[in-house]
């Protein structure tokens, strides 16, 4: 994401934008149309800083010698390591090189990358020798709980709650495409300090991809499921491989929004309701939305026990950058026009055994999911 603005405006595609300045979400930014409806984008993460409740500034400043920036509700400063820290702890990641700046979107560590999320950094760095890269991280808590998984390494602050989220975006090629998953292992080494090793997948990578960030709530009640691991679930990992991988098998992705963050525009009249996922492939693989038959639980859902799915929805449309779903059908009553309180959906391929699709899932701070509602 380089700017909330700017993934609005792409996904306007140049439509005018005059913002309602009396919207009070973190999550949503409000859009006042010209033929009287209004337009409300939701994003999976907050896009307002807890505090002083600006928007959240994708750029790198200095002061000094010291680099910072910040994002949700994480102040972030970059000495001779990344430091990650706000009211609830603090996380810093030390990636063997002291990070230098290259511009405001950008930091390099020797050959890598570094860019910031919504709460948080990416790192980008090249494949070599055996496509494997280390770092460590080290909390200011000792003693947290460890969920993990090949995808996805969380240190819980509570027990449905992470302190510190790391994920693996994806193996990505020369032109910046996810072309094959990550893997993510970690080792213990002290009772605050953890390695990371993440390593590629694919001998055609260029670099891997993954992301760190502080947890802040989300928008959406998400994890993929997958017949390669069909005990694993995987609640915090921040991309989706909708389709077919020698790595999972058969993928794919669970999600209920969390009503109780829609709650300005649940007796609005909704007009349209679209999902905006990020897409971060090049392939052109369809997925379809069903409803799910019952109620999920995004914490324990697993191939193996996974709910089935009900009726279809619709099928996903590529707008840009994003593959576009409507939810319409789904979450807004056909008669009264008001959001009903739905249990949420499955996204499968449309073609069975016919590729894969990559998505920044509901838990991504680098690449969020967008929610439209059009309304009156």
């Amino acid at each position: 994401m380089q700017s909330v603005l700017g993934e609005i405006a792409r996904l306007r595609n140049g439509a005018p934008m005059i913002i309602d300045y009396h919207n009070t979400n973190r999550y949503r930014l409000v859009v006042q149309e010209g033929n009287g409806s209004k337009t409300a984008y939701y994003f999976s993460i907050p896009v307002y800083n807890l505090k002083d409740r600006k928007l959240i500034d994708m750029r790198f400043r200095k002061n000094e010698n010291t680099i910072y920036a910040t994002g949700s509700n994480a102040n972030i400063t970059v000495l001779e390591n990344i430091r990650m820290e706000n009211a609830e702890g603090l996380c810093q990641l030390e990636l063997w090189q002291k990070p230098i700046q290259r511009s405001d979107k950008t930091l390099c560590c020797g050959n890598a990358e570094i860019e910031l999320t919504g709460n948080g950094i990416a790192v980008k760095c090249p494949v070599k020798g055996e496509g494997k890269f280390d770092c460590i991280i080290e909390v200011g808590e000792p003693f947290l709980h460890v969920r993990a998984n090949d995808k996805c390494f969380a240190l819980m602050k509570e027990r449905f709650r992470p302190l510190v989220v790391f994920s693996c975006i994806g193996s990505v090629d020369a032109v910046g495409s996810v072309i094959a998953p990550a893997k993510m292992e970690y080792q213990k080494l002290t009772d605050k300090k953890y390695r990371l090793t993440v390593t590629s997948t694919s001998p055609l990578a260029r670099h891997i991809l993954f992301e760190g960030n502080l947890y802040e709530n989300k928008l959406f009640q998400d994890t993929t499921v997958e017949s390669q691991n069909p005990t694993v679930n995987n609640a915090f990992g921040s991309t989706g491989f909708i389709g077919n991988t020698v790595m999972y098998g058969e993928q794919w992705l669970y999600s209920r929004p969390d009503f109780s963050r829609l709650a300005e525009i649940m007796d609005k009249s909704i007009q349209k309701a679209v999902l905006h996922m990020p897409k971060l492939n090049q392939s052109k693989v369809e997925f379809r939305a069903f409803n799910v038959k019952a109620r999920f639980c995004s914490f324990g859902s697993n191939w193996g026990n996974k709910i089935g799915e009900g009726i279809p929805i619709s099928d996903s449309t590529v707008n840009g950058r994003y593959q576009s779903i409507e939810l319409t059908p789904l979450l807004v009553d056909p008669r009264t026009k008001t959001i009903v309180r739905s249990e949420g959906f499955i996204l499968k391929p449309v073609i069975k055994g016919g590729g894969f699709s990559v998505i920044g899932t509901g838990d991504s701070y680098l690449a969020p999911q967008i929610m439209e509602f059009n309304f009156r």
